[in-house]
């Protein structure tokens, strides 16, 4: 059995918070690209691993952090095929829309933290579907519809090893930081979508679950079982969005609320975090883009109902 090759894309300059993956069968496909601000590192860790032809680039969703350095890969390997969810596709020909939604959250500091993004030509693009297999010869990677974290995220399990390329539907977990924290950043994320889509892949029969934040190991999601890795996804899934219900019943103030949930999450689940691992957490999915998220998709509701 083949296990799947973990390369460090040291995103932000700092190591173990971001994973791409290498799969071989016959054909080689690497999965997740990191942003393009740190393309050196995926490409000297494919390099290292002897991997001079790539067939395929997959990823799971078109978010920087994971498709950044997309069209950077294929332009340095131009016989791969970029494999991408069908609504975020258009976003990897042309980046221009989602380089300015991300500009939203991340203001004066989007070159610093993502390096920019270049972009794809349509013909190098295969777009998948729910249940779409891509070939390597001797191994398969099946695309499973997973929205809640964003509305165009694929999960891509190995045929071979059993594994779950999670991308970001299960939620973060550094294995030296040893908690989940959810990702839920705006505009799309769905608490509803969200928990639906870890039941989908508690039902696939995993033998593990790889988060691009961070990596795989031996021992499944980071030291979690299958189970164990979903039941921690949903339960902060739901904590947090206790906590921003709290938040907005005092303020309707981003800032805020934000402050709302770092306290309480300091205080429950975060309690014996050291500050070193709360930043490695905030290098990925922060207090404020997640209370982000929460907000915009608590404002859709209430909109709906009225």
């Amino acid at each position: 059995m083949r296990e799947p090759l973990v390369i460090d894309t040291v995103m932000h300059g700092v190591t173990g918070i971001t994973a791409a993956f290498v799969l071989r069968g016959e054909k080689t496909a690497l999965v997740e690209t990191g942003p393009k601000s740190s393309v050196d590192h995926v490409l000297t860790g494919l390099e290292e691993a002897g991997v001079d032809a790539l067939d395929w680039i997959v990823v799971t969703h078109i978010h920087l952090d994971h498709a950044g350095a997309a069209g950077t890969i294929a332009a340095r390997f131009p016989e791969a095929t970029v494999a991408v969810h069908g609504l975020g596709a258009p976003h990897l020909v042309d980046p221009s829309k989602l380089w300015s939604s991300a500009s939203r959250i991340y203001g004066d500091q989007m070159d610093r933290l993502w390096g920019g993004i270049d972009p794809l030509p349509a013909e190098r693009i295969r777009i998948v579907e729910d249940g779409d297999k891509i070939d390597l010869g001797g191994r398969s990677l099946q695309a499973v519809e997973t929205p809640g974290h964003a509305g165009h995220h694929h999960a891509f399990v190995d045929d071979e090893t059993g594994i779950v390329f999670a991308g970001d539907a299960i939620g973060v977990r550094l294995p030296d930081v040893g908690i989940v924290r959810p990702a839920t950043p705006p505009p799309e994320f769905g608490l509803e979508l969200a928990i639906a889509s870890i039941e989908r892949i508690r039902g696939l029969g995993a033998k593990e679950l790889w988060p691009t934040h961070f990596g795989g190991t031996s021992r499944g999601f980071n030291g979690l079982d299958v189970d164990g890795a979903c039941d921690a996804g949903i339960e902060s899934l739901r904590q947090w969005a206790g906590w921003v219900r709290g938040g907005r019943e005092r303020s309707r103030d981003l800032d805020d609320v934000s402050r709302y949930v770092e306290d309480r999450a300091r205080t429950a689940m975060e309690a014996a975090l050291d500050p070193a691992g709360i930043a490695r957490l905030e290098q990925t999915t922060s207090y404020r883009m997640n209370t982000m998220g929460y907000m915009r998709y608590f404002d859709k509701l209430e909109q709906t109902t009225s």
